[in-house]
């Protein structure tokens, strides 16, 4: 690339350059220490922090503990970092969580100027007895506990979703922009800029993604008028059912209380 620009002694600077696995691997792990030292030097001369926390399930399924912190110092600058990824290969109890969590935090000074851990509200991490929220105490750890519902609310989400609002949504969004529709794509946001709609496009989504719905559903329901006229003047394939849908006023009042609820 640097040739391509006429910059030769760029180029010779990084042909000198080895990119043997062992040299990368070496780098790799020179800029690991780099981050860990200045993260580490963050931490230390914070006032305080507080750490989110969430357990999750990865595609080998190793449950994955991943901790994000927050500092703010004596001029009030706020930084926010992950702070560490853990696996945890056994158990996903509370004592495996705090024992992963406590070995973290004390790496990095203890929990002195901890003022706030949020966690999810599993069980694992609310109990009283032998929950995250319940260890922490009985080790002397006093902090404000904040359990975030966000995973409750995806399933009562997805409780609501009886009428098949998202499967009609996910149905239309794939017809428009999905797999190799490439030139129905274009025309449907050429189309919106012609109306100067509310958005330019339409989002795709997945279960996995389940974060995105509300945001999904909410650019859905503000462009129906415009996705009703483009299934019904622009789309060759027989839409009829999807029309009717778009027109019926029962669909649209459940996909506005959808649209509601599961909106960040």
């Amino acid at each position: 690339m640097a040739k391509q620009f006429n910059e030769l002694k760029v180029a010779e600077n990084f042909e000198t350059v080895s990119v043997s696995h062992q040299t990368i691997a070496r780098w790799v792990d020179h800029i690991n220490e780099h981050v860990s030292k200045k993260l580490r030097d963050v931490v230390e001369k914070c006032k305080y922090f507080s750490l989110c926390m969430d357990e999750s399930t990865d595609l080998s399924d190793i449950s994955q503990l991943v901790i994000f912190i927050r500092t703010i110092q004596d001029d009030f600058s706020v930084a926010e970092e992950m702070l560490d990824l853990i696996p945890l290969h056994g158990t996903t109890k509370g004592t495996d969580i705090f024992e992963a969590v406590n070995k973290l935090v004390s790496d990095y000074g203890g929990f002195d100027k901890c003022s706030c851990i949020v966690t999810v509200g599993a069980r694992a991490m609310t109990g009283t007895e032998i929950g995250f929220a319940g260890l922490l105490k009985q080790n002397s750890i006093n902090c404000s506990m904040i359990h975030c519902i966000v995973h409750q609310e995806s399933l009562c989400g997805k409780s609501l979703r009886q009428i098949n609002v998202m499967k009609v949504a996910v149905k239309i969004t794939n017809i428009v922009r999905g797999g190799n529709r490439a030139l129905t794509h274009r025309k449907f946001r050429d189309f919106l800029a012609e109306v100067d709609a509310t958005y330019g496009d339409l989002l795709l989504h997945t279960d996995v993604r389940w974060l995105s719905a509300g945001k999904c559903l909410q650019r859905f329901f503000a462009l129906r008028k415009d996705i009703y006229i483009f299934l019904k003047n622009e789309v060759k394939s027989d839409t009829t059912e999807l029309e009717n849908q778009m027109a019926d006023a029962q669909f649209l009042a459940d996909t506005a209380f959808l649209t509601d609820n599961i909106s960040p």
